[in-house]
């Protein structure tokens, strides 16, 4: 039997395919998100007479520059984690005071990769699902414009022998190597360690080489740094590289 992780996590997957037909990913993705939750409402308890209570209102805190990579889905996210909390809770004989509520939150004190949860018992008498909806729409502004309004952009991958991947584009600087402190990690021989960088300067996207030890190529011309656009065959050593369009909000399909 499908436990309600595993369907939340299907959910997301689905959620996460982009107009390529690929799930991209992310520094942080989002059942890393409900995991937390759950931890929360574990870790929240009140005995009653009526039996035990959890918590009903969460606020998710990330780093900007990791809530910026999915600010399209962050409303939808939202409102399928509430739904996701209540099957939860209905599974295992939890009751709530009041409506459920998640809200996300972009936070410069919360390190790149984290994720905080604040988790309260508590009533929320003036709760309207769509006015919560406009709220958080426009924290997911906020935490645009704060990371420099960059227009996204799909990034493929493709290592031979393994499966393409696309990471979507959102910050100012994205960089890629075999390192685990890199936004994108490629684990392949041939890319260095810190192998180079996606920076957004003047408008456009720039690869910059970070002094890789097999080289960066952009149409087969060897580069320190170079403007990349949409299509552009680029080489991180023996890994292919390329911008790709991206089309908006990702849709979960059936």
């Amino acid at each position: 039997m499908v436990n309600s992780l595993q369907k939340f996590e299907t959910f997301f997957e689905r959620l996460m395919e982009g107009s390529v037909g690929r799930i991209f990913r992310t520094p942080i993705q989002p059942a890393e998100i409900g995991r937390r939750l759950e931890r929360a409402m574990e870790g929240n308890q009140l005995a009653t007479v009526d039996g035990i209570v959890v918590p009903n209102d969460y606020v998710v805190y990330l780093n900007p520059n990791d809530m910026v990579l999915f600010a399209d889905i962050v409303p939808s996210l939202c409102g399928q984690m509430e739904d996701w909390l209540i099957d939860l809770a209905e599974e295992r004989n939890y009751g709530f005071i009041d409506q459920v509520r998640v809200q996300m939150i972009g936070d410069e004190d919360v390190p790149t990769r984290r994720i905080n949860v604040e988790a309260n018992i508590t009533e929320l008498p003036d709760y309207d699902p769509v006015r919560q909806e406009a709220v958080q729409r426009t924290e997911v502004y906020r935490v645009v414009e704060h990371t420099g309004n960059v227009p996204p952009k799909l990034l493929l991958v493709a290592a031979s022998g393994a499966a393409e991947q696309f990471f979507v584009l959102r910050r100012q600087s994205t960089s890629l190597g075999r390192a685990l402190d890199n936004d994108i990690i490629i684990e392949v021989p041939e890319v260095s360690r810190h192998h180079a960088r996606v920076d957004y300067v003047n408008d456009q996207f720039e690869i910059v080489d970070q002094e890789s030890t097999n080289g960066t190529t952009v149409n087969g011309v060897r580069v320190k740094r170079s403007r990349v656009a949409e299509g552009d065959d680029i080489l991180l050593g023996t890994v292919r590289v390329q911008l790709l369009p991206y089309r908006g909000e990702p849709r979960a399909h059936g």
